[in-house]
């Protein structure tokens, strides 16, 4: 069996039906649950600071008073903490409940998404459910270098836009012109970046599929082009020192301070999608798909590496081109899992083969998922007690501080080991003078740089500090309250301790 015969070789094609609708959707349904279970759910992890904390702000307007700024300034560039407040409003319902919900909606969106892509692009079922089983092992994939996953086991934006993003490409692949541009029009209502480049990668399709390849290649040539007229314009451009340093707290977005293995993850699946091309030619379906992501996945690395370092100029940086890779991913897992569900699940002799492919990587993923959030309930439910101990103190926090208590903290609280990401802010509901998780927000808005960088700093050895220090650098910013690690030396009242912190009050 050659590899262009695995797939459709002219006019796309609906979903092969090998099972009936409702067992289509209670499969999904089951891949669904397995997921939850593989990847684990950590509600208030990561970037759940960014997100969820804007719900919260905007469902309630007295909390965060003094860090607004930080909480609401995505808010005006997504649909998500709006659609999130206003459910709040409505149903009552709380808020750790409806970030469950909500997180397993997603899950079955993902999949039902990859299951509708797999059906345009194989012509078995098996190719199909393969494809869809693949990507629910996969689901939290890091992607390279970038500080991004397949999906999160957490609720932000992306959670919508990836599902969104594969929907419009299913419905570029049935030349649906009306249905592609109002779906990455949400995507883009959602989170513009990733919509950029969502809608990059479907253009470059759209053309090679009408059978302009000549102008696709001259777009992507284009884009390489665009990126170094920015980087000409902006070389000498004036940058503040507080950007700069945001820029810097974060490797991922310069690919020369990437680790050796991380280049690997471009690397490999251009490699992958240049045989599969080779193979295939441009004349069926995934060869045209597979000619897209070359393109794509080739201009956004050779402009990030040309153009992009951290002697700046830094506009280009903070577009973070590599992120075109995310949906080079989703494709390529997709089109991993069918060929894998064709040459093996078709001969019963291989299926054992198949099975142990997709079995490993879920176990892989499963291990992955334990080793980043080690010191956390792997599915944190609500109302189940938390063995992190770091987050039973954001706990304690929440229910005896006052609502208006603002924290000072080790800005890279986050990034200790055995902390797991867990949001202090979200967590408590309590103010927090801005930490390592601003940075980013930072980044992509260059005007909240001064503010971060001076409560970043005014907060940086705070557990080795003395008292004196504390109210010197503290004091002027508001803060009443803080959070130290359990070593640190303090006279300050702490009606709260554990083996990791102590809850002290400013006097």
């Amino acid at each position: 069996m050659r590899l262009h015969e695995v797939h459709v070789l002219s006019a796309p094609l609906k979903p092969a039906v090998g099972l009936s609708g409702s067992a289509n959707i209670g499969t999904i349904a089951l891949l669904t649950l397995a997921v939850l279970l593989i990847h684990g759910y950590h509600p208030f992890a990561e970037d759940a600071e960014i997100y969820v904390a804007g719900v919260r702000k905007l469902a309630d307007s007295s909390l965060y008073q003094t860090d607004a700024p930080f909480v609401l300034v995505n808010t005006h560039l997504s649909l998500f903490a709006h659609l999130g407040a206003q459910i709040l409003r409505i149903t009552r319902i709380p808020l750790d409940w409806l970030l469950l919900l909500t997180h397993l909606g997603l899950i079955f969106a993902f999949l039902f998404a990859s299951w509708m892509l797999a059906g345009r692009i194989f012509t078995s079922s098996p190719a199909q459910w393969s494809a869809v089983i693949l990507s629910a092992a996969f689901f939290s994939l890091p992607l390279a270098g970038t500080s991004l996953m397949l999906m999160d086991p957490y609720i932000t934006a992306r959670s919508f836009t990836t599902p969104l993003s594969l929907f419009a490409l299913a419905a570029a692949i049935d030349r649906r012109w009306i249905q592609t541009v109002l779906l990455l029009l949400l995507t883009g209502f959602m989170h513009p970046l990733m919509a950029i480049y969502a809608a990059a990668f479907i253009l470059l399709f759209i053309l090679i599929d009408l059978g302009h390849t000549r102008l696709a290649l001259i777009l992507a040539a284009l884009d390489v082009i665009a990126c170094g007229t920015i980087y000409l314009a902006t070389l000498h451009a004036p940058i503040s020192s507080a950007w700069r340093q945001a820029l810097l707290s974060r490797n991922y977005l310069f690919p020369s301070e990437w680790a050796w293995f991380e280049y690997l993850g471009l690397a490999v699946p251009l490699l992958m999608y240049a045989y599969a091309f080779r193979r295939l030619g441009i004349y069926p379906l995934t060869g045209k798909l597979c000619l897209a992501a070359i393109m794509l996945g080739t201009s956004s690395s050779l402009a990030a590496f040309v153009f992009v370092h951290p002697s700046g100029p830094y506009l280009l940086a903070s577009l973070q081109l590599l992120r075109a890779f995310h949906i080079l991913y989703l494709l390529g897992i997709i089109l991993l899992g069918g060929l894998i569900g064709h040459t093996l699940w078709t001969k019963p002799i291989r299926r054992p083969a198949a099975c142990a492919i997709m079995a490993a990587a879920a176990l892989a993923m499963f291990i992955t998922a334990h080793l980043t959030y080690p010191a956390s309930n792997h599915i944190e439910l609500p109302g189940l007690t938390s063995r992190n101990p770091w987050q039973q103190a954001f706990l304690w926090i929440r229910t005896n501080t006052p609502r208006d208590a603002v924290f000072a903290a080790n800005p890279d609280l986050v990034l200790l080991r055995g902390e797991d990401g867990q949001s202090f802010r979200v967590i408590t509901g309590r103010s927090l003078l801005a930490d390592y998780k601003d940075g980013g927000v930072a980044v992509v808005f260059p005007g909240l740089a001064p503010r971060w960088a001076t409560e970043y700093n005014a907060q940086n050895g705070i557990d080795r500090l003395s008292d004196t220090e504390r109210l010197d650098r503290l004091r002027p910013l508001g803060v009443t309250w803080l959070l130290l690690s359990r070593d640190a030396a303090t006279s300050f009242p702490c009606p709260w301790h554990n083996s990791v912190a102590q809850v002290c009050r400013l006097p």
